[in-house]
């Protein structure tokens, strides 16, 4: 796994922290490199396949949204990553 600062070995980031929101909602990631996104721009790296561990869906509102894809480690589940 890659050290804090480093991209991992596919060259790609992964998220290690998340911040929610009053509801409990994420709305914020931080990665391995230590870059933080916001829903929005998370969705946009995401979508460009700058991160991995990571995957998009079509919520019942029609919007998108981000999960954690199951590796079957339960240390990269989102909802498992520290706070920050």
């Amino acid at each position: 796994m890659a050290r804090k600062n480093e991209k991992t070995e596919s060259g790609k980031e992964r998220f290690v922290a998340v911040r929610k929101n009053n509801e409990g909602n994420l709305c914020e990631f931080k990665s391995n490199t230590g870059k933080v996104y916001d829903y929005e721009m998370a969705i946009e790296a995401i979508e460009q396949g700058k991160i991995e561990g990571a995957m998009l869906f079509t919520g019942r509102d029609g919007k998108q949204h981000i999960r954690s894809k199951n590796d079957g480690d339960p240390n990269t589940k989102f909802s498992n990553l520290k706070e920050f």
